[in-house]
């Protein structure tokens, strides 16, 4: 009935499989889980690997780390069942009816779940990430269906494999960021509309400022490649906050001024997005002056 997804870097799945093993049978119904690791380091390969003895629990491994578009389009070509439950590695199963909210939703087409936060505050270093995911990825599914195509993350979601095979991920779209938000516009153009529940996980794996913010200037640099793709991009733009802001400031030929506000201003920004109180505010500033600075001309 379903095959339960999850690419792994460098993060024990222990109790994750364990979790959802035990959601499973207790649901008594056809399942498998395929874990597939991106080349992570030896340490998490010798403890993931022993899944492989768990009955219904399939362990593969890369040798070559091939990124996040390519292990979810790898991991659908092994499944065996007519739905695909995808899961981030880093997730945390914290409702014991998780399982079954999503096996009440077949046969919708596709299902997102959602992300959650630990109410309790990390480490100084990660302390943005974790800001950021309470106060803009933490929303309810009626939220999230306000705009529920570009609303679509891959952390947790449910899909028919027929209508996954058809669409995929872009894997043109390399490292971090958007590869969702392509494959949210792909499946509107086929007139498919993501249903969103209240039914998440908890992300865990919180990364540092230092390597979000390299992260986050990957995604950047994606949305670039994105729209430059798309046919239409209007849609895209207008439901990308960054983008459109930047095209409202290039329209009133206001990016070279933000560049220089920028320029003066970034080592404060930064400073600030380091500190135990990072301000949402100065992240997006962040984002829209490493924007200006690649000046691509959309």
């Amino acid at each position: 009935m379903i095959s339960i997804c999850i690419g792994i870097y460098n993060y024990d799945v222990t109790e994750l499989v364990n979790d959802l093993v035990k959601q499973a049978n207790e649901e008594k119904i056809a399942y498998e889980i395929i874990l597939l690791d991106d080349a992570s380091e030896r340490y998490f390969q010798l403890i993931n690997a022993k899944l492989d003895f768990f009955p219904n629990v399939t362990y593969l491994q890369n040798f070559i780390n091939v990124g996040r578009a390519v292990i979810r389009n790898t991991l659908a070509s092994k499944a065996k069942y007519p739905y695909l439950l995808f899961l981030d590695c880093d997730a945390q199963i914290s409702h014991p009816d998780y399982l079954k909210k999503y096996f009440a939703e077949i046969p919708t087409t596709i299902v997102s779940g959602g992300t959650e936060y630990s109410s309790e505050k990390p480490a100084k270093n990660c302390r943005l990430r974790w800001t950021y995911g309470i106060k803009r990825e933490q929303k309810s599914a009626k939220l999230r269906m306000i705009n529920p195509n570009f609303s679509f993350t891959p952390f947790n979601f449910m899909i028919r494999a027929d209508i996954f095979n058809e669409t995929a991920f872009d894997e043109s779209v390399k490292g971090y960021g958007h590869e969702d938000t392509l494959f949210g516009i792909e499946l509107l153009r086929k007139g498919i509309t993501v249903r969103h529940i209240d039914n998440p996980l908890i992300h865990l794996g919180l990364n540092t400022t230092d390597q979000y913010l390299l992260q986050i200037e990957n995604a950047i640099q994606n949305l670039i490649i994105i729209q430059q793709k798309i046919a239409d991009s209007q849609q895209f733009i207008d439901s990308v906050a960054l983008l459109k802001t930047y095209h409202k400031l290039r329209k009133i030929g206001l990016v070279s001024l933000y560049k220089k506000f920028y320029k003066i201003f970034k080592s404060l920004i930064i400073k600030n997005l380091k500190s135990s109180h990072p301000s949402i505010l100065f992240f997006d500033l962040y984002k829209l002056g490493y924007l200006c600075q690649l000046n691509p001309k959309l």
